[in-house]
Parts: C-alpha cells; sequence; structure tokens
C-alpha cells in the first residue's frame, strides 16, 4: 500500500509539472493581436514600443522569438526588424531600419543617389553623352540627353537604393519646374553634398549642425548672386544662352533667337513636330493672351489640334460676368442670323450659358468661342481696353465709359479678327491692318505711362506690366516646326528645343551668369568670406557646401576627357584676377566665358544650389527607414514575431 501511495503521488506531481509547463508555453504563443505589448506591422501601438537597439545591420541566423519579454531579452538585438505581427489582421510588414555605428540605410540610400547622378551626369556638358533608355519589353528604345527625362526612367530594385534616388530626383524636378533647366547641376550637386556630408557625419559631426550651417551658406550665397554676379541679358546674348542649353547645338541655338528677333523678348514662341528633316519658322502676328483658353472642350472644332479656331470672327469683349441668358441671347442671333463666328471675352460665364453656348454649337452648328477674360482687377479691364483696340471694338458694360451692356449692343461695338486660335491654356487674336494706326497709338500712351510711372519710384513689377501689354500689342507667336530624319531624333532635338526656350525665359527673368559650371566655382570662392561669418559649429556645414561646389566643373571635364582636378585649379587661379575667366569645354581653351557666349541664366544656377542644398540637407538628417510590402493574403502561423537579423 505505501508504494501504491508514493507512485499516485509521483504520477500527480508529474501532472501538474507538465501542466504547468504547458501553460507557460501557451501564454509565450498567445498572438500579437491578442497581447497589449506587441510589435504590429502597422504601428508600435502597444503600451511599450519596441525599442532602437544594436549596431547596424547583422546578417546572421533569424532569431524566432514567443513574446515581447523574450525579444527584449533577445542578445544583441539588431536594428533591422521584420515586424509581422499582424499577419492575422494585416497584409504588409515594415522592415525598419536605423543608423548606428556602422549608417547601414545612410549609405546605402547614397549608394542610390550615386547611380542616379552617373548616369545623369553623362549628359551633362557640350560633350555630354547620351543616355539609352528602354522602358518595357516590345516598346522602342529612346536616345535621351535631357537629365529631368532620364531621372523619371530610372526605378532601383533595392529598396533602400531607390528611396535615396527619389529624394534626390525631387531636387531635378523642382529645377525643371521653376527655372526649366539645370536638372542634371541638381542632380550632381545634391550628389556632391550628400557624398561630403556623409563622410562628416560618419566622422562623428552633428548632422543638425550640418543642416544649419549649409541653410545659412546657401542663403548668403543666392543673396551675393543676385546682387553682385547676374549680369542683364543684351539682344546677341539670347542665341548664346539657346545654345549652351541645347548642348552646345548651334543650329538650335540661331533658330530661336530668329524666333525670339520676330515677335521680341515677351513674344510667344512654339513648338511643333514639323514634316520635314529641317527646322522652319513661322511668324503669326497677333495678340496671345496667355492664361486664357476655352471654357469647355466641346467647343473644339479642330479635333486634329485641339483648338477653337475660326476666320474672319466678330469679337465681344465684356467687363463683367454673364450670368443670365437674356444677356447673351440677342448677340448670339445676331452672329447667327449672318453666319459670323463669334469669340466672346468676359470675366466669367454662369453654367446655364456655358451649356447654352455648347448645346447650340453641337445642335444648331453656332460658330463660337469663349474665354475668361486674363489678369485681375484694373489689370483685367486695362488689357480689354488693348483687345478692343487692337480689333477695332468696344468694351461692354454698364460701368465702362460708354455704359452699354451686352445686351443692348449693336454691330458696330464687336471688333474684328482676321483669325482666332482658342487653345486650353491661350488665345491668340490676329487683328486686321485696319486697326494699325490706333494700336501704334496706344503703344505710344502705354509708353508715356511707363516714363511717369519711372519718375514717380513705382515698383519694378507694376513696370513690367506695363511692358508685358506693349510686347501684347505689337507682338506675335513664331512657331518653330523641329524636323529630324527619325522619330528618335525627333523626340531629342524636342528635348533640346524645350531646354533652350526654358533657358532663355530664366536668362530674360533674373540675367546669365559666366557657364561651363565654372559659376558654381565662383560662388565656393565667395564661401571663404562666408565661412568665418558662420558660428563655429556651423561651419562644417559650409565647408561642405563649398567642396561639393566643385563636382559639376570636374563631371563636365570628364565627359569632355580633361583631368576634372587640373581644370579645376587652373580655373580657381584664373578667377582671383578675372571673376568671368574660365574654361570653354567644347573648345578646350581658358579665357573670358561671356566673351566666349558660354553663359548661362543666374536663374539657374540660383534654382540648382538651393534645390540641392534643400534636398541634401534634409537627406543627411535621416535616422531611419521604414520600408512597407504588401504581403498579400496570408496563412495563420503558429510562431507569432520574427525578428530578422
Amino acid at each position: 500500500m505505501k508504494w501504491t501511495h508514493v507512485l499516485a503521488s509521483l504520477a500527480v506531481v508529474t501532472m501538474g509539472v507538465v501542466f504547468w509547463r504547458e501553460i507557460s508555453q501557451n501564454s509565450l504563443r498567445t498572438p500579437p493581436s491578442a497581447r497589449t505589448r506587441s510589435v504590429s506591422s502597422r504601428s508600435m501601438s502597444g503600451k511599450k514600443a519596441f525599442p532602437r537597439a544594436g549596431a547596424g545591420i547583422s546578417r546572421g541566423n533569424n532569431w524566432r522569438v514567443g513574446s515581447y519579454e523574450q525579444m527584449m531579452d533577445a542578445e544583441n538585438p539588431q536594428s533591422s526588424v521584420t515586424a509581422q505581427s499582424d499577419l492575422m489582421r494585416g497584409k504588409y510588414h515594415s522592415d525598419v531600419y536605423f543608423n548606428e555605428q556602422d549608417y547601414y540605410p545612410l549609405r546605402k540610400m547614397q549608394q542610390g543617389v550615386r547611380k542616379l547622378a552617373c548616369v545623369v551626369g553623362a549628359t551633362l556638358g557640350p560633350k555630354g553623352r547620351n543616355i539609352v533608355v528602354q522602358r518595357k519589353v516590345g516598346a522602342r528604345p529612346r536616345i535621351i540627353n535631357d537629365g529631368v527625362t532620364i531621372a523619371k526612367e530610372v526605378s532601383l530594385e533595392d529598396d533602400l537604393e531607390e528611396i535615396g534616388c527619389q529624394l534626390v530626383r525631387e531636387a531635378s524636378e523642382r529645377s525643371n519646374v521653376e527655372a526649366g533647366d539645370g536638372t542634371t547641376s541638381a542632380i550632381v550637386l545634391s550628389d556632391a553634398i550628400i557624398t561630403e556630408g556623409i563622410k562628416r557625419v560618419v566622422s562623428g559631426v552633428n548632422a543638425m549642425q550640418i543642416y544649419r550651417g549649409l541653410s545659412e551658406a546657401s542663403e548668403k550665397l543666392m543673396q551675393y548672386l543676385e546682387d553682385e554676379v547676374a549680369i542683364q541679358v543684351e539682344d546677341h546674348m539670347i542665341t548664346d544662352v539657346a545654345t549652351i542649353s541645347a548642348g552646345g547645338d548651334l543650329g538650335i541655338g540661331s533658330m530661336i533667337g530668329r524666333a525670339m528677333k520676330e515677335v521680341g523678348r515677351l513674344g510667344l514662341i512654339i513648338l511643333e513636330e514639323g514634316k520635314n528633316v529641317e527646322d522652319e519658322i513661322e511668324v503669326q502676328y497677333g495678340m496671345f493672351i496667355d492664361e486664357c483658353g476655352y471654357i469647355n472642350n466641346k467647343l473644339i472644332n479642330t479635333p486634329e489640334d485641339g483648338t477653337v479656331k475660326y476666320q474672319d470672327p466678330k469679337v465681344v469683349i465684356v467687363d463683367g460676368e454673364i450670368n443670365s441668358l437674356e444677356e447673351i441671347i440677342p448677340i448670339m442671333e445676331l452672329g447667327f442670323e449672318s453666319d459670323w463666328p463669334i469669340l466672346i471675352i468676359a470675366h466669367s460665364f454662369s453654367k446655364e450659358v456655358e451649356n447654352f453656348l455648347v448645346l447650340n454649337h453641337q445642335r444648331a452648328g453656332l460658330k463660337v468661342a469663349a474665354v475668361n477674360a486674363p489678369a485681375f482687377g484694373e489689370m483685367r479691364s486695362s488689357v480689354l481696353e488693348d483687345i478692343a483696340i487692337l480689333t477695332g471694338g468696344k468694351v461692354l458694360g454698364e460701368e465702362t465709359d460708354d455704359g452699354v451692356s451686352l445686351q443692348e449692343a449693336k454691330i458696330e461695338h464687336l471688333g474684328d479678327a482676321e483669325l482666332v486660335e482658342v487653345g486650353k491654356d491661350g488665345c491668340l487674336i490676329s487683328p486686321r491692318n485696319d486697326t494699325a494706326e490706333a494700336v501704334n497709338a496706344r503703344v505710344e500712351q502705354l509708353e508715356t505711362l511707363k516714363e511717369l510711372k519711372v519718375d514717380a519710384g513705382e515698383p519694378k513689377f507694376e513696370l513690367d506690366k506695363i511692358n508685358r501689354r506693349i510686347a501684347k500689342l505689337q507682338g506675335g507667336v513664331s512657331v518653330i516646326y523641329v524636323g529630324a530624319m527619325t522619330e528618335l531624333e525627333l523626340r531629342d532635338r524636342k528635348l533640346r528645343y524645350d531646354d533652350a526656350l526654358c533657358a532663355i525665359r530664366a536668362a530674360l527673368d533674373e540675367g546669365i551668369v559666366p557657364g561651363g559650371a565654372t559659376s558654381f566655382l565662383r560662388l565656393a570662392k565667395k564661401l571663404d568670406d562666408i565661412i568665418p561669418t558662420l558660428k563655429p559649429e556651423e561651419q562644417k556645414g559650409g565647408e561642405i557646401l563649398q567642396k561639393a561646389l566643385e563636382y559639376p566643373l570636374l563631371m563636365v571635364a570628364r565627359n569632355a576627357g580633361s583631368w576634372g582636378p587640373l581644370i579645376v585649379e587652373d580655373v580657381k587661379e584664373g578667377q582671383k584676377s578675372d571673376s568671368r575667366f574660365g574654361w570653354n569645354a567644347a573648345t578646350d581653351k581658358y579665357g573670358d566665358l561671356i566673351d566666349m557666349g558660354v553663359i548661362e541664366p543666374a536663374k539657374v544656377i540660383r534654382c540648382v544650389v538651393e534645390n540641392a542644398v534643400s534636398v541634401a540637407k534634409t537627406f543627411l538628417l535621416v535616422e531611419g527607414v521604414v520600408i512597407q510590402h504588401d504581403l498579400g493574403p496570408q496563412k495563420k502561423d503558429a510562431d507569432y514575431g520574427q525578428l530578422t537579423m
């Protein structure tokens, strides 16, 4: 009996131990969704967040951890976490990277930036190369020499490299939007600042101090560029600016110079695909009103061009809104009975009036184009008066000088034009010759008004408004038909033309500077005076920018087959006595770049530096990266939580 009791007691104890162990294991294997302290792929929403720990990224074996406590107690937890604790509820997981000791994510992102800078930088300078882009299987390859277009086509396989590539691509796109050029230089300079900045960060310099130093140095540089470096554009410089921006293509520069001469500095130049091998220019004289497109695309009568186009139309000019059918029906009946095309310009059109015009155009064949008047306030009324003088009509409205409303308008109140062409973003009015005398008198009146404003010390933007009105009255539109032997060549030439036109507009806005990337060296030299004015802890940022400003010229020299460091030193030495001294990569000669015709817009240089510094200084502040991956439908798994080493 005694042995029986002993055996029974041992059995009970054994069962108790087994039961306790089972309970312990089950508690450790509880799904994270039921725990309050979980590591979620959507968010660290528990009461305790998973702490950042470890040194960089290790590529050892995977650790399978059943609970938060085990994860916390795991020896040497690393900084790359694959958080898969939400598989029961979510459809993705997140890779989390931190900068610790080896700065793995920052270095990896920089590799992506370097790849982008290398492929785009190959196009920089007059001897830059082309890049072939193959979008997808079956599509024709494209030969491209335009930096921002190439940058848009780059997509890297590695996630961290792709993030770096996308961040720096923003500098290129912003430069393209603001100045229309400088996209390649923006990427090259961003890469240079990031490269030099990471060297300092890895050596122990505080990234925030670099951030502030870059900000202060770039602001003072831009002020110096605006006040002392930029030169106003003269007429003979326009061809040079266009040629340099077009990659040294003198044919493109000469064609744009001719087009600009025909329509004036504020005239409009349009690019079209030509039908011949050679480039051609067609000039259409008249007033082009930008930001004044059709109110409804259903009024389009030339679908091949996407425009509303009429010969010998009547022009109705209203200084006010058209809100009711009673106002517009009389003049529409007059035009319909006489079979006149009619162009209506007014502040705005109500939906009822718009629908009336569209319905009668589609069903009754009413020939009508309607556009909203350009500008605002007093400027809008002045522009409408200019249009009335150009077309020989009257401005209608109860508050006008004549006080004739639209409803009371007669045929003598309407203007005439030889041609009107209304697009999505603008309207071209080609006047008849019988209004030339009135237009010249109006121009003289505006010239006198401008002189009075100059004497009164009016701000520059007021004088620009008058200059713009004079140019529209006297100017016209130059259409450049781009020719080429093949479709690939045509695309490349159109991109070059577009860059050149944007560079011309930028140069007219803010002036020009010596080109060939030597202006960056002049800015770098100015930093010798700026850096001592910065706080001691911020001077590293200025030194980084100073070193990075040498990179664009190094890239230009490399593409031209020359030794970059030697070129940089020679230019630095020459600029000590002549600020316009530089190196012409096209001819491999040194000298005064302005006299050589190697110039570029100051606005491009400003946008390149500002955007490159903006992107790079933010890049250097990156401390961690979170990348989400879509997992799709997931199966329930017995293991919850996985720490990837």
